[in-house]
């Protein structure tokens, strides 16, 4: 990133899926923001839900700082979900519509809302992050991202204390994009 890294910001590790290379998704999704002037970047889990974790995260970072940017950390992966393509969505859980045109996900439960995927070389000390919404608010973001934890809402924590033990800090941000409005969404196969 050109200025360091922001103060709040979506954190999300990504790699292979369903059957396509990393490359392969990336070039997908530029052209699904071509034809459909916004990307929906799908993934799992409940660390990271739509309606109570993303959604009101983005909006209230939007009202603070104007936008939210997600950084994604490329990993190597073997994730290998049903490939079935969503054909609807929901921003609130209640009321589904069609996928927009363009918009192509499979695999996955949810979907976050992006502008255009940039490249951009960031070393990112997690230790300098914590937890920004949900149960573990407030938790230290290198202690939050050991196991199966990969993504998450965070924010800039307070100094941590010299010899803590807050595990793993730095990781390498490959890509990042600006949320766009509604910015997560529920995906469903039907």
């Amino acid at each position: 990133m050109e200025n360091g890294s922001p103060q709040a910001f979506v954190f999300m590790r990504v790699g292979n899926h369903a059957g396509e290379t990393f490359d392969e998704i990336l070039e997908r999704k530029r052209r699904e923001l071509d034809e459909a002037g916004r990307i929906f970047w799908g993934y799992g889990g409940t660390t990271l839900h739509p309606i109570k974790h993303v959604q009101p995260f983005a909006k209230l970072w939007v009202q603070e700082a104007g936008s939210i940017e997600i950084l994604m950390q490329p990993i190597e992966s073997h994730a290998d979900p049903d490939v079935l393509p969503a054909n609807e969505f929901s921003v609130d859980g209640i009321k589904w519509e069609p996928m927009p045109s363009g918009i192509l996900v499979t695999g996955s439960r949810y979907a976050v809302v992006l502008d255009e995927i940039r490249p951009g070389q960031l070393d990112l000390d997690l230790g300098r992050f914590e937890v920004g919404i949900g149960p573990s608010r407030g938790r230290n973001a290198a202690q939050y991202m050991r196991g199966r934890v990969d993504k998450g809402c965070l924010v800039e924590a307070a100094p941590v204390q010299e010899g803590s033990d807050v595990g793993v800090k730095s990781v390498s941000i490959g890509f990042q994009a600006r949320l766009l409005p509604p910015y997560a969404v529920m995906l469903r196969h039907r």
